[in-house]
């Protein structure tokens, strides 16, 4: 059985928009920006959840900053089940310091993202998912995922509109004390709920935790606000398209022509990767192959090869942009 597709009408794009730039945003300012009553945009925020539209009001919280590292692991099966997957992706979950896990489609079939702030780690989750699994492993790429530029998605608006960059993974190291911390794994999974019941939940007072949250948004250790968004509900698909160039003299104006795209959301920088990543949100394949021709036309001289893959199902997803 398909979802049925939620069709979005005028308040429900702007209400997307601005919960994408900023997911913290007060209902009564939201409300304002809209042209509505409190009452209509409760209704329709709500509708949203029931939905499955709306997922999560996340904070992006810069964990390169708390001294963490983020690897990527690509991997291609072999000899695999979707049965057999599934116990894979449980098995993945129960390790905490893994912070993402996807499904994928094309050429690699999962993703798993390991954050930590010793190398220790990663040899340790890696040598024992491959005492379990290395005879389904048939090819993996090992990735340092960072920076990554995030933008608010608008590819449902019928025109663009302001962008918001949150930049992720590249600058100084903060020091934050055990109160900063629990207060960042309590508010940023749901950063709509009060402060009256954060305040209950961390036995600190409204003031203390206001000022807290203010202090770490001002030294970026929480870089921006953002939804989590059910795409495949509103009759959309999520790729990724791998640039490989013969020259990064264009990088610029390909980033700036990615930042003004309606459909891509991110850019990823890494070491181990492809020359320049794109996420993006499409229709279907054919839209999608008519923004890779688009790229290969527009910079033709530093493009030498594209492939894409898209993103099927998030099994977890902390602190990152996805």
């Amino acid at each position: 059985m398909t979802n049925k597709t939620f069709m979005l009408d005028e308040y429900d794009k702007k209400l997307l928009y601005e919960l994408d730039k900023d997911s913290s945003i007060n209902l009564s300012k939201l409300a304002k920006i809209i042209g509505k009553s409190k009452q209509f945009t409760l209704f329709r925020l709500k509708r949203f959840e029931e939905e499955g539209v709306i997922t999560s009001y996340n904070a992006i919280v810069d964990m390169a900053k708390l001294g963490f590292f983020t690897f990527r692991i690509y991997i291609k099966f072999q000899q695999m089940t979707n049965e057999e997957l599934n116990i894979l992706v449980d098995y993945l979950k129960s390790k905490e310091k893994i912070w993402t896990i996807a499904v994928l489609h094309g050429k690699w079939d999962l993703a798993f993202f390991i954050g930590t702030n010793k190398i220790d780690d990663v040899h340790k989750i890696w040598d024992d998912f491959l005492s379990k699994y290395k005879k389904n492993v048939e090819s993996y790429n090992f990735t340092l995922y960072s920076p990554i530029y995030n933008f608010n998605r608008t590819f449902f608006l019928d025109k663009q509109k302001e962008i918001t960059t949150r930049v992720y993974g590249e600058s100084r190291h903060e020091d934050i004390d055990d109160t900063d911390w629990e207060i960042i794994k309590t508010y940023a999974p749901n950063v709509r709920q009060s402060i009256l019941e954060l305040s209950r939940k961390l036995q600190l007072s409204p003031e203390t935790i206001r000022n807290r949250i203010n202090n770490l948004e001002k030294r970026q250790i929480i870089c921006g606000y953002k939804i989590g968004l059910n795409i495949n509900n509103l009759g959309y698909n999520s790729f990724r398209i791998d640039l490989e160039l013969v020259s990064t003299s264009r990088n610029k104006e390909l980033f700036e022509y990615c930042r003004q795209h309606k459909n891509i959301y991110q850019i990823n920088k890494t070491i181990g990767g492809a020359d320049f990543e794109i996420e993006l949100i499409v229709k279907d394949l054919n839209e999608l192959l008519e923004i890779v021709e688009d790229i290969k036309t527009k910079f033709k001289e530093v493009v030498n090869n594209t492939s894409y893959f898209s993103y099927s199902t998030y099994h977890l997803l902390q602190y990152i942009p996805d």
